[in-house]
């Protein structure tokens, strides 16, 4: 516990240190493009009414396209997991869309919805879905079937078995896709508002660079980068409480 303590704020203090390090060489003319940090905190402070509209409109394009990714996600999941049938069925689908990139769809998606949050939101349910789908589908086949074949001897209908074997059995499976998900989701939000929206953080990234304010940039990348890490401290805790509540922990 101690040596986990120490290293916490050893990265801290080399948190302090790079900023330091930054404002340094700032002053002393090394950076000529990039502001320095004093800069970039002004800027901040400008620009808190901009922020709050653009923080909110990432985190409901977010959280839309993460709900219904994740939600068609695990249902189909859990679903082609137990049916095996069904999923060599769909699998050469998968398989294909699988690899794909959102972004190298983006003009198609803009010929079928539009410029608008309706793209950017199908991005972030696209990017989430196939993780959540093959984590959810591996833990259902990681399911003992001695434990399936007892429910169904002692009669359990498919009903029965999902609820009470199937669901708490891919707890953990299903967990981590939203973890792993919810990373991947947040990176294709930035680049979606980045090529499509009239709002949000990743706008304001292209806003900054359409008039030239590096600092107005660095602000943007800075939020966007705190709430990724936020994003990823409140999946984790969600993880190890499932774990805790599983008995894994």
């Amino acid at each position: 516990m101690l040596i986990m303590l120490s290293f916490r704020l050893l990265s801290l203090v080399l948190f302090v240190l790079v900023i330091g390090l930054w404002h340094f060489l700032s002053i002393k003319g090394f950076f000529v493009i990039i502001p320095s940090p004093l800069a970039v905190y002004e800027c901040f402070l400008a620009n808190l009414n901009v922020l709050q509209v653009a923080i909110f409109d990432s985190l409901r394009r977010f959280f839309i396209g993460y709900i219904l990714g994740a939600f068609l996600g695990v249902i189909l999941g859990l679903i082609l997991g137990r049916f095996r049938p069904l999923e060599i069925l769909l699998e050469p689908f998968t398989q294909f869309l699988r690899p794909l990139s959102p972004l190298a769809l983006l003009p198609l998606i803009v010929l079928i919805f539009g410029i608008g949050d309706i793209g950017a939101i199908f991005i972030i349910a696209y990017s989430v879905f196939f993780p959540i789908l093959f984590l959810c589908i591996s833990g259902v086949r990681n399911i003992p079937k001695q434990r399936l074949l007892m429910a169904q001897n002692f009669g359990a209908n498919e009903r029965l078995i999902f609820y009470h074997i199937i669901l708490p059995s891919t707890f953990l499976s299903i967990a981590s896709g939203l973890k792993l998900a919810a990373a991947i989701a947040f990176i294709q939000l930035v680049a979606a508002e980045m090529l499509g929206v009239q709002s949000g953080l990743g706008y304001m990234i292209i806003d900054g660079r359409n008039l030239l304010q590096v600092d107005y940039i660095l602000v943007a990348i800075i939020v966007i980068g705190f709430l990724g890490f936020v994003l990823q401290i409140l999946f984790s805790l969600l993880e190890n409480f499932i774990k805790t509540r599983m008995g894994h922990k």
